[in-house]
């Protein structure tokens, strides 16, 4: 048999991990979105501007892309040169190939590129601009930002303060999770209703309960609980609270069979 703990005391540490890699992946790619439609300028400069040259494919490297076993996976990278009238040479990484005599057989093969004649900028592709698509993109990427961000700052940061907080209340300061066995002080656990229980992808309880002052209020709790959580929560109907300000949490225990 195995006690799980239910709401405020609940260990939420793989959440506030999975929303935090969220809200990095959603900021990074609406960084790069936006960044991608500022660069449209640049293209569309390169693209008024590219000369088309023939360039020569003069060498190749060895790439590593890390390691397999015991044995480093490689792959070799060929790379063309052209040197322009004014002096300038361009030369970037062209193919990849997965054995060296493949690659080397590249070497003084000839290819088109396109070069800006007032900078180093080459590529073996002419500079596609498209504002439209761009805009687009970024504007799409707009939307799950405040989502995660409001997920991140409530449901993480704000909510792990709280909890902590409410704890203090019920255990004193010296509350110490998942080392000490405390015994809540007097008159800080009460009683509420389950009144209400929806269930989506996460499950969200509400509870008729009396507050601080004696009034009877009838709020959601703030918690996430799983479909089980909230199904013994709505079964056993009277369940443990704590008032706190002008909300309160969730104090109880599931027992679950290994």
């Amino acid at each position: 048999m195995d006690i799980k703990d239910i709401g405020i005391k609940k260990n939420r540490v793989l959440i506030s991990f999975l929303l935090i890699l969220a809200t990095l992946a959603f900021l990074l790619t609406f960084i790069f979105m936006w960044w991608e439609y500022a660069s449209q300028d640049i293209y569309k400069y390169l693209s008024e501007n590219a000369i088309e040259v023939e360039a020569t494919i003069t060498k190749y490297g060895i790439h590593y892309k890390g390691h397999v076993g015991a044995s480093r996976e490689t792959e070799y990278w060929t790379y063309y040169e052209y040197e322009s009238e004014w002096g300038t040479v361009y030369s970037m990484h062209r193919g990849t190939y997965s054995n060296e005599s493949d690659a080397k057989a590249q070497i003084g093969k000839k290819l088109k590129i396109y070069i800006d004649p007032n900078g180093t900028w080459s590529s073996a592709y002419f500079p596609v601009v498209n504002y439209e698509r761009a805009l687009k993109n970024a504007i799409i990427w707009c939307f799950p930002v405040p989502i995660v961000l409001y997920l991140l700052i409530y449901r993480c940061i704000y909510r792990n303060v709280l909890n902590k907080k409410i704890k203090k209340k019920v255990y004193g300061s010296t509350y110490n999770n998942d080392r000490i066995i405390h015994t809540p002080l007097p008159n800080t656990v009460t009683q509420g209703e389950v009144t209400k229980v929806v269930k989506w992808i996460v499950c969200y309880v509400k509870v008729k309960y009396q507050d601080e002052n004696g009034a009877t209020r009838e709020k959601w709790a703030r918690s996430w609980f799983t479909h089980k959580e909230a199904k013994y929560l709505q079964q056993k109907k009277t369940i443990n609270i704590v008032p706190y300000k002008n909300t309160y949490g969730i104090l109880e225990e599931i027992s679950t069979t290994k």
